[in-house]
């Protein structure tokens, strides 16, 4: 049973939800997919099955968030949409399954932090290159140091490289690495595993991993103040992500 049309669409199969999203050719994430996205994900067949698994469609997961997005007049916005997102995703009862092909950049890569359990395919790719722009990803510094480590976080952030699959697997960003053509069946073998376990168990568990650590809330808030009071408020603030946007290499002010 398939329901939503255009952007994402919520796919329910016995105890399993599959939530796709389709933006070709990238797959990146405007304001509209992201609303989208939230609603799908608030929907009664995700909040209501024991597994939901998250995957863009055609084989991409996502090249991050729409550049133009970034401008200081709609990053606001861009990040209330964000959060509407993680909201969603994080009052999900039962685990979230990320299915990651392709690329998984900026904030396609902040939101498989924010799921469960994450897979990916050999040849897919991650990064977090906001630096090279000029900005920050905020949820990815708010849970980051705390996910990865403090020096791996660092090393993700300030260079911003693009970085195999099997790298991203080695530091934590993803639990496992499934050879090429073989995700679909992994993907299935482990949806089909946790249906066949108690759901009220499954629930509780997920709460109480939750509970582990410290909220990431308050370090998100922190970090989008950051972002919007300080980073916004620099000489030039917009220039990278001008330039890229313009094709031409930036001219970065001083400081």
């Amino acid at each position: 049973m398939a329901q939503g049309e255009g952007l994402v669409r919520v796919e329910r199969e016995g105890d399993r939800a599959t939530v796709v999203w389709d933006r070709p050719p990238a797959q990146v994430f405007d304001r509209a997919l992201l609303q989208s996205l939230a609603g799908s994900l608030g929907s009664d067949p995700v909040r209501t099955a024991k597994v939901v698994v998250l995957k863009g469609a055609r084989q991409r997961w996502s090249a991050g968030f729409a550049v133009e997005d970034h401008l200081s007049d709609r990053v606001p916005a861009m990040l209330t949409a964000f959060r509407q997102v993680l909201t969603a995703l994080w009052s999900i009862p039962g685990p979230v399954v990320a299915q990651v092909e392709g690329l998984c950049l900026g904030g396609g890569l902040e939101l498989v932090a924010a799921c469960d359990l994450a897979y990916a395919s050999a040849s897919a790719s991650f990064g977090q290159p906001e630096i090279r722009l000029g900005v920050f990803p905020p949820l990815g510094v708010a849970l980051y140091g705390q996910t990865l480590g403090p020096k791996r976080a660092a090393e993700l952030l300030f260079l911003g490289e693009t970085i195999p699959a099997a790298r991203a697997e080695a530091i934590g960003l993803v639990g496992r690495v499934v050879a090429d053509g073989e995700m679909e069946g992994t993907i299935a073998r482990v949806a089909d595993q946790l249906t066949r376990l108690r759901q009220g168990s499954l629930v509780l568990l997920k709460k109480a991993l939750s509970r582990s650590g410290p909220a990431p809330w308050d370090r998100l808030d922190q970090a989008e103040e950051i972002y919007l009071k300080e980073l916004m408020a620099l000489p030039g603030a917009e220039e990278g992500l001008r330039a890229f946007l313009e094709k031409r290499p930036p001219v970065w002010p001083t400081p």
